[in-house]
Order: structure tokens, then C-alpha cells, then sequence
């Protein structure tokens, strides 16, 4: 949905920016649905791990000797492009092959930042701690609550970028940076979209708005890792002994976090909510079956013997504009301010006097 995957991919954008200076990422964050686990979802190389999981590569990773590049006489130092290589393995553990091909996107997206610094020096704008406070709230308040609808739990915003190795130092001048350039295009003649806009995008996206029937569930699985039929005949002895525990009376989160062969164990084999095309046929079939709280047989898949719980159930649902005009009139604004960013970027591009050193790479 629209507003869900807005929500968080701006929050997000903002907190990769407030650790990174914009540093590329190989692919989208995924942000717009429930946690996925190896042994449920479609993607079976997605398995999910926390931000205390990553640990950064520290054998064959690329550095910098020397600055990597002079903007308008300013250097950009070696530490800088360093942090950002950092940055890159900690949160998305690349090779040094990959992070070689992107070492110049590396270096231009710095360039990118020092220009927007530079450009915010020089225009004498100087947001109040009022108005840092007061984005920063609204940046709080909208990741909340995005996150505990995608989710349904809650996640702390400030416990979120900590995890994420970012300070409040940082974050707080990540949000300065972005009320300042807001002002500085807003002078240089931009408009924001307003809540007519917002009215004729709801018109004419209504499939943007639309939530389809959702199951939240979680699981059991006893894993089968062969194709031999006595392997998985035990394994289905097995699953049929733990569906006897979860339906004579046992705590069916107990049983998941104890004998659970997935990362979803922990969680008590929650998988959060999904729609229909997130999940394996069988699980999904199984699944979307299930009234609440009832348990299922054990369900075969590539993976194994899955027992599945559904806790909650939504039908398909048309949000009105009164509920999401607020947020949408944000989102318009934000995706406004995005590409004008990019159109005064470019022209301070072709202003400016910049150099690379892309011989300082080793």
C-alpha cells in the first residue's frame, strides 16, 4: 500500500543519510512488509537478520590512501570514504568485488553531500532547534506508527537508529540539513503539493489505498533437509507430536521458540502479517484457511512440516481520503522536495569545480 511503503522508505532514506551521506545501497531496503523468514517466504535466500547480526568484512575490503575527491577546493578525505566502505559492509556485508564496482558511486554521492553542505553554508539558512525538534517529532511519530501497522508491534524510533549505529548527534544534524535545503527551494520557487493534490492522487490511484485481505500467523517447522521418503515420514511423525502439544493445551509460542527449525523460533514463530503472494503456496493455502486462533495439520512445503496458527484476520479494506490525506499530503511533498533536491543538485554540479582521485583507492 502507498502510504505504508512511503512511510518507512522516507524515515529510512533520512536515517541511511544521517550515518551515510548518502552512501548507495545495492537494492531497496525492504520496507513495506512484514518480516519474511527462509522458511515461509517466496525469496529463500532472504533470510532475515538483525542489525546486531552484520558484522563488517575486515579481510580483502577496499580503502582509501588519500582524498578521493576535491569539490570547490574542499577535500574530501580518505576517513570520509572509509566510513562510508565501513558503513557498507557493516549493514549489508558486500564483497570487495561489489564495493569495488562501487567505489565511484561511492565518491559521487559524497560529492553530492559536501555540495548540499556547501550550498547550506553559503545561503546563511539556519533552522531553529524548534524546528529540529519539531521534524524530528513528526519524523518519530510517523515511523511508530507505520511500524506498528506493518508490523504489529511496536518499534521505538530511538532505539531503532541506535541499533542502527547512528547518534542522536547524527540524526539531529541529518534533520537540520534537511529543513535547510526545504527552506532554501522553497525560496528558489518550489511549491509543495497542497490537499487538492493530495484529493486528484487518491482519485485517480485507488489501488494505492486499498489494504487486501491479510492473515497474521506463526509457525512451526521441523525442517526436512533431504529427499529421502524416510526422512520425511519422521519428520512428519514428529510435526504430528508437536500438533497434538499445540492442540492439548500446550502454549503454542513455548512450543515454537523450543523446538521451531526457523529464525522465527525466537519470535515464538511469529511471521507477522502478509497478504496473499508473500508466502509459499502450501503455507499460503494452508494459512488463509485458517479462522483465528485455529491450528492446522501439519502442511508440507519444499521446506518441511509446517504448523501454522493464524491470530489475526483483516478483509480487504478501501481507506478514505479523510483517513490518509494528512500522510498523503506529507508523502506528496516529500517525493516534491526528492526531485527538486535532484534538479539543484544537478545544477550545482555544473557549477562547481570538482576533482576525483580515484587512483587513492586501493
Amino acid at each position: 500500500m502507498f502510504l505504508k511503503k512511503t512511510a518507512l522508505t522516507s524515515i529510512l532514506a533520512l536515517l541511511l543519510a544521517a550515518c551515510s551521506s548518502n552512501a548507495p545501497v545495492p537494492d531497496e531496503p525492504a520496507s513495506s512488509e512484514a518480516p519474511q523468514y527462509r522458511s515461509a517466504g517466496l525469496d529463500n535466500e532472504a533470510a532475515q537478520s538483525s542489525p546486531e547480526d552484520a558484522q563488517p568484512e575486515s579481510a580483502g575490503s577496499i580503502s582509501a590512501v588519500g582524498p578521493v575527491a576535491s569539490v570547490n577546493g574542499e577535500e574530501i578525505g580518505a576517513e570520509e570514504f572509509n566510513a562510508q566502505v565501513a558503513m557498507l559492509q557493516a549493514q549489508a556485508q558486500l564483497p570487495p568485488e561489489l564495493l569495488q564496482q562501487m567505489s565511484s558511486q561511492i565518491i559521487e554521492n559524497l560529492i553530492d553531500q559536501r555540495l548540499v553542505n556547501q550550498a547550506i553554508e553559503q545561503s546563511g539558512v539556519e533552522p531553529s532547534q524548534e524546528e529540529i525538534d519539531a521534524r524530528l517529532q513528526e519524523y518519530r511519530e510517523e515511523f511508530e506508527a507505520s511500524a506498528l501497522e506493518m508490523y504489529g508491534e511496536e518499534i521505538d524510533f530511538d532505539e531503532y537508529i541506535a541499533q542502527a549505529g547512528i547518534s542522536p548527534e547524527e540524526i539531529r544534524e541529518s534533520v537540520y540539513q534537511a529543513v535547510a535545503i526545504e527552506k532554501i527551494l522553497m525560496a528558489d520557487g518550489l511549491e509543495l503539493p497542497d490537499e487538492e493534490e493530495a484529493q486528484t492522487f487518491y482519485n485517480e490511484n485507488p489501488e494505492a489505498f486499498t489494504r487486501g485481505e491479510e492473515v497474521r500467523a506463526r509457525h512451526i517447522l521441523v525442517r526436512v533437509d533431504s529427499e529421502n521418503p524416510e526422512d520425511w515420514e519422521a519428520a512428519r511423525q514428529e510435526a504430528q507430536e508437536l500438533h497434538a502439544r499445540v492442540t492439548g493445551g500446550d502454549d503454542f509460542a513455548d512450543v515454537a521458540r523450543e523446538n521451531s527449525d526457523d529464525g522465527s523460533a525466537q519470535a515464538g514463530g511469529d511471521l507477522g502479517s502478509f497478504g496473499r503472494g508473500r508466502m509459499v503456496p502450501e503455507f499460503e493455502e494452508a494459512a488463509f484457511a485458517l479462522q483465528v486462533d485455529e491450528i492446522s495439520e501439519p502442511v508440507r512445503s519444499d521446506f518441511g512440516w509446517h504448523i501454522i496458527q493464524v491470530t489475526e484476520r483483516s478483509d480487504e479494506e478501501v481507506m478514505t481520503f479523510d483517513s490518509v490525506k494528512d500522510q498523503l499530503t506529507r508523502e506528496l511533498r516529500n517525493q516534491a522536495l526528492q526531485e527538486s533536491l535532484g534538479t539543484y543538485v544537478a545544477q550545482l554540479r555544473e557549477e562547481a569545480e570538482i576533482e576525483t582521485y580515484p587512483e587513492n583507492i586501493q
